[in-house]
């Protein structure tokens, strides 16, 4: 039974926050005394966590030194999503009592109208960072924790998951929300200046020039003129909304700066310092002049006939091997197509459950189904409505949900799920797949009047080892992983290394090569071939002779040690019989 508002505490009511958010937690219907609450299974929880995996690889490194920093005041960091569930906890969590071990463990929902007033809840709903001490929470049972949390924007300017640091209350936590605020900037610093592609270019504004490079400074990233992400910081010095970006252009933005089309490294502007980094530095204003071929596999004609199907309204399959670049290829397409104005709208058709594809792809009316959000949700579909809808691994979508897009498709219209409703919308569809479409269908799992539709143009990414200038590619990817704005540079025959290497897991293996790498250099340095992983160090033909031949009158020396048995020699080398064998052993005597 809802609890009497008037019941909230007098200090709880000179705060606004705190009273805002206890109000709320009062309307939810939560009871103070509350002790039960939901839990992911092992199964969704895994589900969650991988939908959430470029959060985590950029915030891991950093919420794992932030924990280490709050280690002597028995506090651990937490990971959450948009929703309140965490995902990642960091630190140790059994140095927490009992109960605050649990509840701070992954797979736990920590929103507002799950747990009333909390760090992690209100920071959602305030879409800001805050800290909940002791009896601050509306949960008796939260009385003697302490929590300071902060959002964190995607590069889109979504909030993505929430960073926040738990411990006792009894504890000293005078600089902790600074802390956390700081480390939730650094995280949307590297996700911003990680995402940014090489095409894009970034503007980095701070008070001061000797800030641009940290992770004070705001980050703008443009495609061409139009604002394609930003970080929190840019946003808020700029005053800017997150739903702007992918529609605010440079000219609206910087009208004084708009004209400009010459090299500009550094300059001062009302209020601080900004600077240009992108293609040879050149200002929005020369980017449109500065276009090369749209795909490193492919011609600037290749590229420009792409376009012009998709700006016709024609839908484009690309295959490819697992990992050869198909969606930073669909991202090209929309960057220079006529639906640049819209969104780019992802959605991997393999990685999302089942049971959950339908609502993401058509949305759904409040109180849907249950655990269906209070809001609705529109759906990708419509999200993509004026730009582009990209349907990654459409081979493993199922069967009944082939027919509603077929539907969509052919209707212009989406009816949310529990919405007698249809919206009408308009879109570029781009879809990819590593499968054999035509098999698929010959095998009955997928609808050949689709295939049609989804496959009026199609398109074949190469193997990333057949690419023509990969060398420039890698050069690509470095830029925009951010090894130049750190000034690290890869040396000649570490690029002729990368370049020589198979790859068998494509773009998406080099960039996570190229991202070892970046993380494990100091600035400034230049990197040769021994900064490479095992595994992808060229091998010295003269050296493995050598070694080879070492090896070979090693183990003669030791067969004639002990008469020729196989059994001996191999125990005394730590081999297994088989690989003295394969090296051409005989044996000379009996086992």
């Amino acid at each position: 039974m809802q609890e009497n508002e008037s019941a909230i505490p007098q200090g709880i009511c000179s705060i606004p926050l705190l009273s805002d958010s206890w109000h709320r937690s009062l309307r939810y219907g939560l009871a103070r005394s509350a002790d039960d609450f939901p839990r992911l299974p092992q199964g969704e929880l895994a589900d969650r966590i991988a939908g959430h995996a470029r959060l985590e690889h950029v915030a891991r490194p950093i919420a794992s030194g932030l924990a280490q920093q709050m280690a002597d005041k028995q506090a651990v960091v937490v990971l959450s999503d948009a929703s309140g569930w965490i995902l990642h906890t960091f630190g140790n969590l059994s140095a927490l009592h009992g109960a605050q071990r649990a509840a701070l463990a992954p797979g736990n929902l920590w929103s507002e109208d799950g747990r009333g007033t909390n760090a992690i809840g209100t920071a959602l709903a305030i879409a800001d960072g805050c800290e909940i001490s002791g009896g601050q929470h509306f949960l008796a049972g939260n009385r003697h924790l302490y929590c300071a949390a902060a959002p964190l924007l995607a590069p889109d300017g979504r909030i993505a998951g929430v960073l926040d640091i738990s411990g006792p209350a009894h504890f000293s936590h005078r600089t902790t929300l600074a802390q956390v605020q700081a480390a939730a900037r650094h995280i949307e610093y590297l996700w911003v200046t990680q995402a940014r592609l090489p095409q894009q270019w970034l503007m980095r504004l701070h008070a001061r020039p000797d800030g641009l490079d940290s992770a004070d400074a705001g980050l703008l990233v443009f495609s061409e003129d139009r604002l394609a992400a930003a970080n929190g910081q840019g946003l808020r010095m700029l005053a800017l909304d997150g739903s702007q970006i992918g529609s605010a252009t440079f000219g609206q933005l910087f009208p004084e700066l708009a004209q400009s089309a010459s090299r500009v490294p550094l300059a001062r502007r009302s209020g601080g310092w900004y600077r240009l980094d992108g293609p040879a530095q050149r200002s929005p204003a020369a980017a449109p002049a500065a276009r090369g071929p749209i795909f490193p596999f492919a011609t600037s004609g290749e590229g420009d006939k792409l376009v012009r199907l998709l700006n016709a309204g024609v839908s484009l399959c690309i295959h490819g091997e697992t990992g050869c670049g198909k969606e930073f290829v669909s991202q090209a397409l929309h960057r220079h197509s006529r639906w640049h104005e819209g969104k780019f709208v992802a959605i991997n058709c393999a990685a999302i459950p089942e049971s959950l594809i339908e609502s993401e792809l058509f949305g759904y009316r409040p109180g849907a189904f249950t655990g269906a959000s209070k809001s609705g949700y529109v759906g990708k579909i419509r999200e993509a409505d004026g730009g582009v809808l990209f349907l990654d691994e459409i081979g493993d979508m199922p069967l009944a949900l082939q027919t509603r897009l077929l539907r969509v498709l052919q209707e212009k219209e989406v009816a949310p799920l529990g919405d007698s409703r249809r919206w009408p919308v308009n879109f570029a569809l781009v879809c990819a797949t590593h499968r054999n479409l035509a098999q698929r269908v010959a095998d009955g799992e997928f609808r050949e009047d689709l295939l049609y539709r989804l496959q009026e143009f199609s398109l074949t990414i190469p193997p990333l080892r057949g690419w023509p200038d990969l060398p420039g590619f890698i050069h690509q990817q470095w830029r925009a992983l951010g090894g130049e704005d750190r000034n690290i540079a890869l040396a000649p025959p570490l690029v002729d290394a990368l370049a020589a290497h198979p790859w068998p897991g494509n773009v998406r293996q080099l960039r996570s090569v190229l991202k070892v790498l970046l993380a494990l250099a100091d600035d400034g340095e230049i990197l040769t071939p021994q900064a490479l992983p095992a595994g992808y160090q060229p091998v010295n033909e003269e050296s493995e002779e050598r070694r080879k031949d070492h090896d070979e009158r090693l183990i003669a020396a030791t067969l004639a040690r002990f008469n020729g048995n196989i059994s001996k020699a191999a125990r005394a080398l730590g081999v297994a019989r088989s690989t003295l064998y394969r090296r051409g052993a005989r044996a000379a005597g009996g086992e």
